[in-house]
């Protein structure tokens, strides 16, 4: 959070830096405009004027009489006035790209790159309106790594940082684009699988399950299995939604009552209008 906030008070220096070059050059273009009695926009204007009015002939003369005296102030209006107006639009351009970078970070875990729990309810609310409303199903899945405190002890935290970073690779390489993965806690991470049936998202969370067991980890040696594992809990709805925190309440359900059978495995719910239709014999 420290590293973030200075981050964007040098952006907001920086902003104020080019919005102090602009009102300087624009001083400047004012100043020469006034001490030098010629005025670029003025002469341009005139100009026009002159040649709409049908006398090209003597605004041609009037030009040409004037010329010696308005070439370098002009030029030198020119270039400082040109340079106020880039850095007035390049500081504006500047200040939305800082505003849209920062609200885009502040949805982002910091470890890991991924969704963090905030941005993940709005997008979870979005997923249920949008399965409400199109009557397709919606799957969420929990996971939570197994014997995460005992790596962190053996291994340090910083071993432990590193194996969040590599595990969220591993389960992104494995899911859809328009799936959804978040860090919903320390070791707990949550995916969203919109439009998925459940025999579908069975498949893929097993995929990521064997994905993780097979994939080799710095440290893994430490842990009781030998291995870096996860369990997860698995629920699809298809009907009446509700609300968030009771998909999220049912998958957490589902995997403790993983990491009670033993670890390193997959439970499974599918519910239709209330009612259970699927689950994992026990």
């Amino acid at each position: 959070m420290l590293k973030k906030s200075l981050r964007f008070h040098r952006g907001l220096q920086f902003f104020i830096f080019l919005i102090a070059v602009a009102a300087v050059l624009f001083a400047i273009f004012s100043f020469i405009t006034i001490k030098t009695n010629v005025n670029i926009i003025r002469e341009v204007i005139t100009a026009v004027k002159g040649i709409a009015s049908g006398s090209l002939l003597n605004e041609i003369i009037r030009m040409q009489q004037s010329l010696a005296n308005i070439y370098a102030i002009a030029i030198i209006e020119i270039l400082v006035l040109l340079g106020g107006v880039i850095c007035s639009l390049f500081a504006i351009f500047y200040l939305v790209n800082l505003y849209y970078l920062t609200i885009k970070r502040s949805l982002l875990d910091e470890l890991t790159g991924i969704y963090n729990r905030r941005a993940l309810y709005k997008i979870l609310d979005q997923e249920i309106k949008r399965a409400e409303r199109f009557k397709h199903p919606l799957t969420i899945v929990m996971a939570d790594i197994d014997f995460f405190k005992i790596y962190n002890d053996k291994n340090g935290h910083v071993a432990g940082d590193r194996l969040l970073q590599k595990l969220t690779k591993v389960i992104s390489s494995k899911i859809r684009d328009v799936d959804t993965l978040a860090r919903y806690g320390g070791e707990e991470f949550l995916i969203i699988l919109p439009e998925t049936p459940h025999e579908g998202a069975v498949k893929v969370a097993e995929r990521i399950r064997k994905a993780v067991e097979q994939t080799r980890f710095k440290g893994q040696e430490s842990q009781p299995k030998g291995k870096v594992t996860i369990s997860l809990g698995l629920v699809t709805y298809h009907g009446e939604y509700g609300e968030r925190t009771r998909l999220i309440q049912s998958a957490d359900e589902l995997l403790y009552r993983a990491k009670e059978q033993g670890r390193n495995q997959l439970i499974k719910a599918y519910y239709r209008n209330h009612e259970i239709f699927a689950k994992q014999e026990e």
